[in-house]
């Protein structure tokens, strides 16, 4: 299998062959074959977009309608309108997909949209109960085999998506069990769509949401959970590994810098320490938690570098808020000069040295 690369490092891995076959270290037909290995992604295409902006305003168009004279309807004609659309732009869809797949694709995506607006109103109709959330399993339930079967990441994201909502929806409606069986399978998709990267970011969203979850299923208090995200996020950042490295490091610092500034909150801190000694707590959290902002900085993080400014507010509008405002701007602005100073030094010295060997 090919490895798909984007257009620009397409471009810049045959220009530096070219250089190679230039100078004799390689030969034409050994570039040939190394060209060979890599294929350019698919990137957004303006028919695919077109078109699937078209169907979706059709479906809108049409399921509007229905809406507008949806109480003079009985409850037959309205299941022979759902099941009827829903198979018609799908059966549609795979009609087409054989020889204008673009428009054929489309239609499917409009109709995991009407199959999710078949779930609510099939359930208003009826009057089902259960939770809201539930609903939105289903849809993901639904669009799951679809994208798998097609072989559709976007379909994959949408069906991610839509679990996710579920999971975030389900905080105050119970425990979401689904969730030991639909987290290991957004880890699968990844494998599975040839190591998506945006599946693998959205993966790692939903799980971090389902462990949010546990937390508050369990009552754990708001300290802990912030110290469990904050640890969370170290790990993510530090642990060494070859799986997407830059996606977990930029998840992991976003994640510890988060739970960093909430920890920097005194009263969180109640819970181990007396009340008088909270404000202490938090202190000492939060020198230590800008000492390890700081150490990230230097190795080049600009993340880093914003929950530091982050921190900084903080203080400001918690403590500080007496100095005046031109005061903490300048300041701010000071900050900021002095790390963009620091960090266009630190990037020349690394270009000499490379220029140097």
């Amino acid at each position: 299998m090919k490895r798909q690369i984007t257009k620009a490092d397409f471009s810049l891995i045959s220009k530096e062959l070219n250089h190679y076959v230039s100078n004799g270290i390689i030969t034409e037909e050994q570039k040939t074959g190394i060209m060979e290995i890599y294929e350019i992604k698919g990137g957004l295409n303006f028919i695919r977009v077109v078109v699937t902006i078209g169907a979706i305003l059709i479906g809108l168009g049409i399921l509007s309608f229905i809406a507008s004279n949806w109480d003079g309807m009985s409850h037959l004609i309205k299941l022979i309108i759902i099941f009827g659309f829903f198979g018609g732009v799908n059966l549609a869809g795979y009609i087409l997909s054989e020889n204008n797949p673009k428009t054929g694709r489309s239609l499917i995506y409009l109709g995991t949209l009407v199959y999710g607006a078949g779930i609510f109103l099939i359930g208003q109709m009826y009057n089902f109960g259960g939770d809201f959330p539930t609903a939105f399993l289903l849809w993901s339930l639904g669009v799951l085999p679809m994208s798998f079967q097609l072989r559709d990441r976007h379909l994959m994201l949408f069906s991610n998506i839509l679990f996710g909502i579920y999971l975030f929806g389900s905080f105050e409606q119970g425990f979401p069990y689904a969730g030991w069986i639909g987290i290991p399978l957004l880890y699968f998709a990844y494998h599975y769509f040839d190591k998506s990267r945006l599946l693998l970011f959205f993966a790692n969203i939903t799980s971090l949401s389902f462990i949010l979850q546990i937390t508050i299923r369990y009552e754990v208090e708001g300290l802990y959970i912030a110290l469990l995200f904050f640890l969370i996020g170290l790990v993510m950042y530090g642990v060494k590994h070859e799986v997407e490295p830059d996606i977990f490091q930029t998840q992991g610092t976003i994640l510890f810098g988060v739970a960093g500034v909430i920890l920097t909150i005194p009263e969180l801190w109640d819970v181990l320490v007396s009340v008088q000694s909270t404000r202490l707590a938090s202190i000492l959290f939060a020198i230590s938690f800008v000492g390890l902002l700081f150490f990230l900085i230097r190795k080049g993080s600009l993340i880093s570098l914003l929950f530091v400014c982050v921190t900084i507010f903080r203080y400001y509008t918690d403590t500080f808020a007496f100095l005046p405002k031109s005061l903490f701007f300048i300041v701010g602005g000071l900050l900021l000069l002095a790390f963009g100073f620091y960090f266009e030094r630190m990037r020349s010295q690394q270009k000499g040295g490379f220029s140097h060997d």
